[in-house]
C-alpha cells in the first residue's frame, strides 16, 4: 500500500532534515513557484507559502489534497469557509517567527537611534499578540519604555490615538477583514496625520493595514522615519518604487523580517510535530539538533544590505527580485534576544 504523499516548497528551512524522520509519509519537494505541477502525483498534503490562495478553486485544482499547510503563521490567504465545505484542513505554525520579527524591529530602532536615545523615547505597539509581546520583551530588557493597543487584551491596553503620539509606532497585527476589530485599513489618512514630526513608523505585519492612498501619504511625509518589510500592493512595482528607491530616512526589505534561522526552522518543526500526531509518527529529535551555528547573514548587520539591494532592483525595474529574494532568502543568524 502506497504512503500518503507530502509536498513542500524547495528552500523550506530544515524541511529535508526534519521530514526525513517521517516513516508514514512519502515526502517530496517542488519548485516554490510551481505548486500546480504536483497535482499529477495526487498528493495528500500540500505545504505552500502564503502567496498560494487557499479557497474553493485551490481545492478543485488539487482534488487529492486533504491538508493544506504553511510553515508560517499567516492565515489571511485562507478561506476557511471554502475549506469546510470541501472537507479540507489547513495547518499553520502560529507564533513561530515572532522572535525573529521582534529582533528585526529592535535592529531597525538601532539603525536610527542609540540605546541611550531610545530609553528617552516611548514605543507604541499596535497589536499585542505573539510578535508584539516578543518585541515588548526586548524593550523591557533594554529598559526602553513602551505602551500597547490591543482591543482583545483589556488590561493595560491604551487607546490607538495615544499610541500614535509615541515617538516610535510599530505594527504587529494580523490581517483581518471581519470580526469586531478588523485590521484592514486600520490606519487611514486621518490617523497618519496624528503622527508627529520625527516619528519612526515600522510595519512588519501586512501592507493592507493601510490603503494604497494612505501608504502614499506616508511616503510623502519626509518628516517621518520609515521601516517597511511589507507593502500594499506586494510586491510593489512601477512609479511608487521610483519614489521609495530614493527615499531618505527609510529602510525597505522584501518581506523577510521573520526569516531568521530559528524563526523559519521553528515554523517547519511545529508543523512537523502536528503531522507526527496526525500520522502517528515517532516523536522528533529536539529542535536544537537541527540548528546550524554558522549562518551567512547576521541580524545585526543585514538591514543596510537588504535595503540597498531592494532599492537597486527597483531602480533596474527588476520586479521579480522581491519574490526571488523572499523565496531564496538564506537563514539569518538570530541575536538570541527573544527566546522562542
Amino acid at each position: 500500500m502506497s504512503l500518503p504523499i507530502l509536498f513542500y516548497p524547495e528552500g523550506t528551512v530544515g524541511a529535508s532534515e526534519i521530514f526525513s524522520h517521517f516513516r508514514n509519509l512519502d515526502v517530496r519537494s517542488y519548485p516554490a513557484k510551481s505548486p500546480e505541477e504536483i497535482e499529477k502525483f495526487k498528493p495528500t498534503i500540500l505545504i505552500a507559502n502564503t502567496r498560494l490562495k487557499v479557497n474553493k478553486e485551490t481545492c478543485r485544482t488539487f482534488p487529492s489534497v486533504k491538508i493544506f499547510a504553511t510553515v508560517s503563521s499567516g492565515t489571511d490567504h485562507v478561506n476557511f469557509s471554502d475549506l469546510k465545505k470541501e472537507s479540507r484542513v489547513f495547518i499553520n505554525s502560529p507564533g513561530s517567527n515572532a522572535g525573529s520579527v521582534a529582533e528585526y524591529c529592535w535592529v531597525s530602532l538601532l539603525h536610527f537611534f542609540s540605546e541611550e536615545e531610545l530609553r528617552k523615547k516611548n514605543v507604541g505597539i499596535i497589536g499585542f499578540g505573539n510578535t508584539g509581546k516578543k518585541f515588548a520583551k526586548i524593550l523591557e530588557e533594554k529598559k526602553v519604555p513602551y505602551i500597547y493597543n490591543d482591543p482583545f487584551i483589556k488590561d493595560h491596553s491604551r487607546p490607538l490615538d495615544e499610541i500614535l503620539k509615541c515617538s516610535i509606532v510599530s505594527l504587529h497585527v494580523p490581517l483581518t477583514i471581519d470580526g469586531p476589530y478588523p485590521t484592514v485599513n486600520l490606519l487611514d489618512k486621518e490617523k497618519i496625520s496624528k503622527l508627529k514630526e520625527g516619528t519612526l513608523l515600522l510595519n512588519t505585519s501586512r501592507g493592507e493595514v493601510w490603503s494604497e492612498e494612505t501608504f502614499q501619504t506616508i511616503l510623502d511625509r519626509a518628516d517621518l522615519f520609515k521601516v517597511m518589510d511589507v507593502f500594499y500592493p506586494e510586491p510593489p512595482k512601477g512609479k511608487i518604487t521610483e519614489q521609495m528607491a530614493n527615499l531618505e530616512n527609510s529602510i525597505f526589505t522584501p518581506h523577510i523580517a521573520g526569516y531568521s534561522q530559528l524563526g523559519r526552522l521553528l515554523g517547519t518543526y511545529r508543523l512537523a510535530e502536528k503531522l507526527c500526531i496526525l500520522y502517528k509518527e515517532q516523536s522528533l529529535p529536539p529542535l536544537s539538533e537541527f540548528l546550524k551555528p554558522n549562518q551567512p547573514i547576521s541580524t545585526e548587520t543585514f538591514l543596510k544590505e537588504e535595503d540597498r539591494d531592494l532599492r537597486e532592483s527597483w531602480k533596474n525595474q527588476d520586479w521579480e527580485y522581491f519574490e526571488r529574494r523572499r523565496n531564496s532568502y538564506p537563514a539569518r543568524k538570530d541575536l538570541g534576544l527573544a527566546d522562542l
